[in-house]
């Protein structure tokens, strides 16, 4: 019986801390400044962000006739971020005086941690993600109840990324993802990905699930320049894959495994600023795994992120540019 089939039973029967991402911007060529393009490879960038990224689970049961969606208690992060060509730190935190972040007695508490890396060489981008959720529950309007459904144990870890190919060398991602770059000119581009995740699903039962997710298909880009100052940037991604759900118990109970074709999708929409030194913009970002993990069972596996952020960026100081160039390796 798999981890989702464990909570559909408990729903038919019973019916802060956090670690900051850390994304880094990587490349072993210099860039060239052009007509479509402003780089900013010699600056040190300060930048302010409050964003709020969670997992979700959509599942719709008709063996049960359930419809609900599994949840963390969703949290306000901000963080501060120092950049300076591949060198970043973060400094982040969950701010207690926000109301949206006091409400644990109702949805329980969950914690989070999340790391991510992004990389870019010529035309290839390279994204990976590690995250760890723990604390989820099911909202009372899903199943007809007094108060909430807690599953307080739940918890979810999900390791994998992307392999993408930027086909338009005039079209920017760094405009949109960190502002490191800015576009000049409108552009867009074709950007064919393959997308690769493993997911692991833990509660107090005795057993895992172990989640398999492998998709690939093409996307679309688009920045949009309005003024020099102002960036409208929106994208889709659609994929076909795989997926292999196994769950595997402590006990004398043989191993059960589930596989079959999946879909995967992505929208993207992000909104920038940008001036010689001062930048600012919001971004929107939805993704999502569907497959079943029993004929009459449909799973969504979904990763939502929002941010808002504003940013300072300047020369950096002789003796950090001179420490950083002579350093043994470059990335």
């Amino acid at each position: 019986m798999t981890e989702i089939r464990f909570l559909t039973i408990l729903l038919l029967y019973g019916c802060g801390c956090y670690a900051q991402a850390t994304v880094k911007d990587s490349t072993a060529i210099k860039p060239v400044a052009n007509e479509n393009i402003e780089f900013y490879e010699d600056d040190v960038k300060l930048r302010v962000g409050v964003s709020n990224s969670f997992n979700s689970f959509h599942v719709k049961d008709q063996n049960d006739r359930l419809d609900f969606t599994i949840s963390p208690n969703q949290r306000i992060r901000s963080v501060l971020t120092f950049t300076y060509k591949f060198i970043e730190f973060d400094i982040g935190y969950t701010p207690s005086f926000l109301a949206f972040n006091q409400d644990d007695s109702e949805r329980g508490r969950t914690k989070f941690f999340n790391f991510g890396t992004r990389l870019f060489k010529g035309h290839w981008m390279q994204q990976l993600q590690y995250s760890r959720i723990k604390g989820f529950y099911v909202d009372r309007g899903d199943i007809g109840l007094d108060s909430n459904i807690l599953f307080p144990n739940l918890q979810v870890s999900k390791a994998g990324g992307s392999t993408s190919y930027i086909f338009n060398k005039a079209f920017s991602f760094r405009s949109i993802l960190l502002q490191s770059e800015w576009q000049l000119k409108s552009a867009g581009s074709f950007v064919p990905s393959i997308s690769y995740y493993y997911t692991q699903i833990k509660n107090t039962d005795p057993s895992k699930d172990h989640i398999i997710d492998v998709a690939a298909g093409p996307a679309y880009y688009y920045n949009l320049v309005l003024h020099k100052n102002f960036l409208v940037s929106a994208g889709a991604y659609g994929g076909v894959g795989y997926n292999i759900t196994t769950t595997r118990y402590n006990d004398s109970r043989p191993m059960e495994r589930v596989e079959g074709l999946s879909l995967q999708s992505q929208l993207r929409l992000s909104l920038g600023f940008n001036s010689e030194h001062f930048y600012t913009g919001a971004t929107v970002s939805h993704n999502s795994f569907y497959y079943h993990t029993d004929p009459k069972i449909h799973v969504s596996d979904q990763q939502q992120f929002v941010e808002f952020y504003f940013g300072y960026r300047f020369k950096a100081p002789e003796k950090l540019r001179k420490k950083v160039d002579n350093l043994p390796f470059k990335m």
